[in-house]
């Protein structure tokens, strides 16, 4: 049989700081035996994190490998190799730890099930020594069914449709690395993450386009337009309306269209006091204040003077002056409004071209708008015929002049330009929020970015998007009729595990326990046990033997196909505990028949981790381990197996000397009076020195010096009467000692022969 190389490699795995030890073995059933705190339950810890589904981290902020690494230091590594005859490794794993860090698990070949305290604590103690009922699975068996050609073309498309995703991958890459990942901040965007993937662009089976006004390179000057903006940009001035009451427009119309009556005063006057009035109105303000003399020439007024100026005075208090002086004024207010419209206008242009300048430098979103020239030629043309109808009655008021516009035009222009005006201040108030909020105008612009990126990736990508797809349902669509001719024998898991657990614990009740197949509840004497009953029936040693059982119907639950029984590795660290030595025998059974648990398996291989050296002993001396080691000072030594099963090494050591021809020492007596014990014990249970004696005389002939060698040279005595025995006297005893045993236990011998 060809050995194997087996590697077991820590550095800072607790106590286990510089560990590293390499051994040959015909298998890989091994065991270890260590005194507490040599670090047995810390190799069995790191076999563990190489389970399926074994959770590495039990805090957001603390692994729990932190408590795998030695006192003191900041990392750690295990390493496990395992080397076949021809020098291939078959196994070669290494798992580095950091403190505060979570290890990366690596791939194994091995299927490794550990049994240990954390196992008990994680799947056993916390749920009261019950098992769970949940179950899920199915394990894929052999099939008839020939899916060489399916696997044949499943490869073939996976393998099209990775180095297609690979090529689309690697193109969006470059892109966003090249294009997108340089603008500040856009990956907090959550548009990004929608948008911004190649694996989102791959995975959207519509891929259809956004709706969008602009490219993505638009989108691009756009953001460095608004990332531009002054600081204290000021604001756009709004637009004043133009404001004619309705109470104006009513009296200029009231007073074009009345025919108001002629003084007493004769036209000549009359005309030449319209040409004076200006003139006299302030004359005569300023008479009253002059004591009686003209306010220009200083000469004293006379009587026909003063005559004349009280008929100015009449004349000027006539109603008929008080309408020309509110015509001259309607007049003024004309002019004054079409400058106010002309005003307005020249603002407005100002509007214009700060707003032209401000959308094309800094504000893109509002780029598609514009605010609108105001066109005064209508209004302003109203206003001008409204004075020239003044200027037509301020010269005639007792004639009735048309009114050039009539009420409701008049109100409809002053409506339409005033909504001009509204509708421009609209977008001056618009353009000022966005530039005064310019940050959300930033964000805006960076989510329609992350848009036009996919869209432009749509028009490049489209086609080859299409067939990654198209290839992804070929893929599913295959196995899915791979995995439904592999289902025609798959095997559930739940029924599985119950049943291991059932055949494990009848290894050790006989039916006093066992386990409910619906429930999963453990049955006592034929009654299901209730929730929360298990823990409080069965004693600690039953605890462990019921924790044990759990362990090998867990088995089942790593499985997915049936070839994976042919990778099982079991690491089984000190399953005694607190059980009676004849369960200990039991548990040894069952690891010695873990092949007929798990028939398909192939090849046993398990490590067993204990401190107890009569378990060790009995794993080893019933061949059910290959290899033994002595862990100690960080190191793993050859086994003595003196110290576990001395009798069968004294055995080996009596069959040399009679039948190998090897020299009897110091120790042959000895080892004779042993070997005499344990048989006498084994055949009489209660042994003592007469029982010995006793045995001897019955099966050892009186007339041979066997007798006396026996009885009195293991003790130590010499007698000096008797003389020295020959190396033939030695052989004769021994043979004699061989003969008998070889009489009783015939297989006894046989293993001394095939290993002397």
């Amino acid at each position: 049989m060809a050995k194997i190389k087996v590697k077991l490699k820590c550095e800072n795995i607790a106590p286990l700081e510089s560990l590293d030890n390499e051994f040959e073995n015909y298998s890989l059933k091994i065991g270890v035996f260590a005194n507490n705190g040599c670090g047995k339950t810390f190799i069995s810890r790191m076999f563990r994190l190489l389970e399926r589904n074994t959770e590495v981290s039990d805090s957001t902020t603390t692994p729990n490998t932190d408590r795998l690494i030695t006192l003191g230091k900041k990392s750690a590594s295990f390493g496990f190799r395992v080397t076949d005859d021809a020098g291939i490794a078959v196994e070669d794993i290494t798992i580095n730890l950091t403190a505060s860090s979570n290890p990366t698990i690596p791939t194994t070949r091995f299927l490794y099930h550990t049994f240990n305290q954390d196992y008990v604590d994680d799947n056993i103690r916390a749920l009261d020594f019950e098992h769970t009922d949940d179950v899920q699975g199915f394990i894929l068996g052999k099939t008839n069914i020939d899916l060489t050609d399916d696997n044949k073309k499943l490869v073939g498309i996976t393998s099209a449709r990775a180095t297609l995703k690979d090529d689309i991958t690697k193109k969006i890459e470059s892109y966003i690395s090249k294009y997108i990942t340089p603008i500040t901040n856009i990956r907090k965007l959550g548009d990004y993450g929608q948008f911004v993937s190649a694996d989102i662009f791959l995975a959207h089976g519509d891929a259809k386009k956004q709706t969008l006004s602009k490219s993505f390179d638009e989108y691009v000057a756009d953001y460095d337009k608004v990332k531009s903006v002054p600081e204290n940009l000021a604001d756009i001035d709004s637009i004043n309306t133009f404001d004619f009451s309705q109470e104006q427009y009513n009296e200029i119309q009231t007073l074009l269209s009345t025919a108001y009556t002629l003084s007493s005063f004769g036209e000549s006057f009359k005309e030449e006091m319209k040409s004076k009035q200006d003139f006299v109105e302030k004359g005569l303000s300023l008479v009253k204040t002059s004591e009686g003399r003209c306010p220009f020439c200083k000469q004293k007024l006379d009587s026909d003077a003063l005559s004349l100026i009280d008929k100015y005075n009449d004349f000027i208090t006539n109603e008929e002056a008080k309408i020309i002086r509110r015509i001259q004024g309607l007049m003024q207010l004309v002019e004054t409004k079409r400058k106010e419209i002309s005003g307005i206008k020249t603002k407005n242009l100002a509007a214009i071209n700060r707003y032209n300048d401000y959308k094309t430098k800094y504000i893109p979103s509002c780029e598609g708008k514009s605010l609108a020239e105001l066109d005064i030629v209508i209004l302003d043309g109203t206003l001008v015929a409204l004075k020239e109808a003044l200027e037509t009655k301020h010269k005639d008021i007792s004639a009735v002049v048309s009114f050039p516009t009539d009420e409701k035009t008049f109100e409809v222009q002053v409506l339409a330009f005033n909504n001009s005006v509204t509708d421009n201040n609209s977008l001056i108030t618009e353009i000022n929020s966005r530039k005064n909020t310019i940050g959300e105008e930033n964000k805006a612009i960076r989510r329609n970015i992350c848009k036009a990126a996919y869209n432009h990736w749509i028009e490049k990508y489209g086609k080859d998007q299409l067939q990654y797809l198209e290839l992804g349902k070929q893929e599913e669509l295959l196995k899915s009729e791979i995995e439904k001719k592999k289902a025609s024998q798959k095997v559930e898991k739940k029924k599985l595990v119950s049943e291991t657990i059932k055949n494990v614990l009848d290894y050790f009740f006989s039916g006093k326990y066992t386990l409910d197949e619906k429930t999963f509840r453990l049955v006592f004497q034929s009654k299901t046990l209730e929730k929360n009953q298990t823990k409080n029936v069965l004693s600690e040693g039953e605890k462990n033997i019921v924790a044990f059982a759990y362990y090998l119907g867990d088995t089942h639950t790593v499985i997915e196909k049936e070839e994976d029984y042919k990778r099982l590795l079991f690491i089984i660290d000190d399953p005694i505990s607190s059980m009676d030595f004849t369960y200990v025998y039991t548990l040894s059974g069952v690891i010695r028949d873990i092949k007929s648990l798990f028939p398909k398996m192939e090849r046993v291989r398990h490590i067993v981790l204990t401190h107890n050296s009569d378990f060790i002993r009995i794993l080893s001396s019933n061949n059910i381990l290959d290899k033994v080691l002595l862990l100690k000072n960080s190191a793993l030594h050859e086994w003595n197996d003196n110290f576990t099963v001395p009798y069968i090494n004294h055995l080996l050591d009596i069959y040399k000397i009679a039948r190998k021809g090897e020299k009897a020492t110091h120790t042959t007596a000895n080892s004779i009076r042993h070997i005499i014990e344990t048989i006498d014990k084994f055949e009489s249970i209660n042994s003592n020195e007469d029982s010995v004696k006793i045995f001897i005389k019955n099966n050892i002939p009186n007339d041979k010096k066997s007798y006396t060698y026996i009885n009195d040279l293991s003790h130590g005595g010499w007698r000096t009467e008797q003389p020295p025995m020959t190396d033939d006297d030695y052989k004769e005893v021994c043979e004699t000692i061989v003969s008998l045993v070889e009489g009783r236990y015939p297989n006894q011998i046989k293993y001394c022969q095939d290993n002397s």
